[in-house]
């Protein structure tokens, strides 16, 4: 009895494991669904169903000349020397829209396919640039974009935070998150249908 009491009184001297920041949902549009928490980083998540593979969207993520039609406010991007057919590195500029100075970011993308889905993990590459004047530099970007096989199409989601550096306020960061995520989506229904990525795409497992 005394040791089972004892056992009692270290489970309670345990700490409390904090329980992870619910998900905010804001009203699906457009059959797109965004949402968003603090972890204490701002967290967004996106998701939407698109007709075609989940290949062509590869294809569109990989050429760089398209990215001024779905990334809002972006100004170029180029892949980095070193880039591979599974693994490329990416330098994007964004425009500036008051009272937000111009940004850029450096990412590396990796491609892994699990069963009926392709797995594109995206992750922060910021050495392989050096910082640029006039510029503020995006850091400890982390995303994943899911894309999973359904009939006549995909379920495609998208789930990331980022530093966007400076010392921009709360309120303005999760605005300009959240519209520049939503717009995304909304061109990829149009993007996808492009016959430039309607090839069929080179073997991503690896």
């Amino acid at each position: 009895m005394h040791f089972l009491f004892a056992v009692v009184l270290s489970l309670l001297a345990l700490p409390a494991v904090a329980a992870e920041p619910e998900w905010t949902s804001l009203k699906t549009k457009a059959g797109i669904s965004l949402s968003y928490r603090y972890t204490p980083e701002l967290e967004v998540k996106a998701s939407a169903f698109y007709q075609g593979k989940p290949e062509s969207f590869l294809l569109l993520l990989k050429d760089t000349k398209s990215v001024r039609r779905w990334l809002k406010q972006s100004e170029n991007a180029k892949l980095l020397d070193g880039s591979t057919e599974h693994h490329w590195k990416v330098y994007t500029r964004f425009q500036s829209v008051w009272p937000v100075s111009p940004r850029d970011m450096v990412t590396c993308a990796d491609v892994l396919k699990k069963e009926n889905s392709l797995l594109i993990e995206i992750t922060d590459c910021s050495d392989l640039v050096p910082e640029a004047k006039n510029y503020v530099r995006i850091r400890d970007v982390k995303a994943v974009w899911t894309l999973t096989v359904k009939d006549q199409g995909f379920d495609m989601q998208y789930q990331g935070s980022a530093d966007p550096g400076g010392e921009l306020p709360k309120w303005l960061v999760k605005q300009l998150t959240l519209s520049s995520l939503r717009a995304s989506f909304v061109a990829f229904k149009t993007e996808l249908k492009h016959p430039a990525y309607q090839a069929k795409p080179t073997q991503t497992t690896r």
